[in-house]
């Protein structure tokens, strides 16, 4: 365990009803009833008519028990008058989120009084907490795993109801239990190979089908489906990715504004008024949107336009979803077919624009080559046709967030490390059917588990560690 104690106001800034301070280690208790004081009765000077005054009593640190929460005042001990009125809370080791002695004293939601209050626990001998390390220490005390700490930052950025519901289950430790079912699979093969090379008599010949099918067949396609969750299910973490594209004075900018409801992107009739790319967040039918509009795609030899060009291509392959526009008034001229060559293999909406100046009564027909697309007829002028563009959005993030089995979804560093895992797995089976020798083909195999290992925090580096804490926030 950690030696010293921590502190930190553990609610959000800003004026409100109640505000947390949480401080955890072995001296909490002691810091805490320093500046604690239980109110034991009111009394009133009749006499003088002075107004009623508190009379305090001391609350003695080993007198206090686990998991009761105490009335009283924080009292600023050099001038003994009282700062606020106070509910505080214990919760002794081990029976804590950190595994450590944990107080939180409960005040009036103010600046001020929060952060004097968190100066005088400071000052009696806790240091601020750095960004997530009540969770940090709760995973390097073995309350919770790598993966469950990683799902408290997913609880708290949780976008949507699904989101929630998939941070709650790796919360519950799924992921690192999946996992380790795996580990164990590959480590009992290996103990069986190790085993044929130290006692090859004993031992005799591996079945080496068995072993090529429970690693070939079973474990790399667990491992598959695992990273398959990531690749769809990062849009519940980060939102969904939208990129507007079409040619030149399409509309991409009127449709930017029309769904932010804001003057967002210049607008003209001038072709090529976007140069750069423009990126908002906003929530389209409940659901969390990043939304890019971005430079039309054609030739150009305008340098400041090319490089708005090359970053348009850049933001298609990081899309989840692609508004492809066209003009009503010229549909599906060569530039179009051109566009549509960057964005295949992508989810794509056919967004027709201006049927407000076509002549054809919105009956713009789709040529062969995009009548696979989900279409949608709109004018971003006059708002005709977003709501049907915002619900055919919604379904389209509904069926990519629509795999979930087992609501198992690693992080990137996760991902990264099943990866690698079954680079090596890969490598191992390479060698096992090549027939190189057993001493180094087992390497490749223990590579692996040792990537596991890292992707559920049982092998970690102290820099990564410190990186995936540090994006939590103070008091957490």
């Amino acid at each position: 365990m950690v030696n010293d104690t921590i502190a930190a106001i553990a609610t959000p800034a800003g004026n409100g009803g109640i505000g947390i301070i949480k401080i955890s280690g072995k001296n909490a208790i002691s810091i805490a009833t320093s500046i604690f004081k239980r109110s034991s009765e009111k009394v009133r000077n009749t006499s003088t008519d002075v107004p009623t005054q508190h009379k305090y009593s001391v609350l003695i640190a080993e007198e206090i028990k686990s998991h009761r929460l105490y009335y009283g005042y924080i009292i600023d001990p050099k001038n003994e008058k009282p700062i606020d009125e106070v509910l505080m809370s214990v919760m002794k080791a081990p029976h804590s989120y950190t595994k450590e002695d944990i107080v939180e004293i409960n005040v009036h939601s103010g600046r001020v009084i929060l952060r004097t209050i968190l100066d005088l626990v400071l000052s009696n001998g806790a240091r601020l907490a750095d960004p997530g390390e009540f969770t940090k220490r709760a995973f390097l005390n073995g309350r919770i795993d790598l993966t469950q700490a990683e799902a408290v930052m997913d609880l708290i950025n949780a976008k949507n109801r699904k989101a929630l519901e998939v941070a709650n289950v790796q919360a519950g430790g799924e992921l690192y239990l999946y996992i380790q079912k795996i580990i164990k699979a590959l480590t009992d093969i290996l103990v069986e190979i190790e085993a044929s090379i130290d006692f090859p008599d004993e031992i005799g010949s591996l079945d080496l089908k068995t072993m090529n099918y429970t690693i070939g067949k079973e474990i790399i396609q667990t491992l598959k489906s695992l990273i398959e969750g990531y690749d769809q299910g990062h849009v519940l973490r980060e939102g969904l990715k939208v990129v507007i594209v079409g040619r030149p004075n399409v509309g991409k900018s009127s449709l930017m504004n029309q769904l932010l409801k804001k003057d967002h992107a210049i607008v003209t009739s001038v072709p090529g008024t976007t140069r750069d790319i423009l990126e908002e967040t906003l929530i389209v039918s409940g659901i969390h949107t990043i939304i890019t509009d971005t430079a039309g795609i054609c030739e150009s030899n305008d340098p400041v336009e090319t490089i708005g060009i090359k970053k348009t291509r850049e933001k298609i392959k990081e899309a989840d979803l692609v508004l492809f526009m066209v003009d009503a008034v010229a549909p599906f001229i060569k530039s179009d077919f051109e566009i549509y060559e960057n964005i295949k293999g992508k989810s794509v909406i056919l967004v027709i624009n201006k049927i407000d100046l076509s002549s054809e009564d919105n009956g713009v027909e789709t040529t062969d080559e995009f009548k696979m697309l989900p279409v949608v007829k709109i004018s971003a002028l006059y708002n005709i046709g977003i709501n049907s563009l915002k619900e055919m959005i919604k379904e389209i993030f509904n069926k990519k967030t629509d795999y979930y089995s087992n609501d198992i979804i690693p992080n990137i560093r996760q991902k990264i490390a099943l990866e690698n895992s079954i680079k090596s797995i890969y490598m191992f089976l390479n060698g096992l059917q090549s027939g190189l020798p057993l001493e180094m083909i087992s390497i490749d195999l223990k590579e692996a588990i040792e990537f596991l290992k890292e992707a559920v925090g049982l092998k970690i580096n102290e820099d990564v560690l410190d990186h995936i804490f540090s994006r939590f926030c103070i008091g957490k």
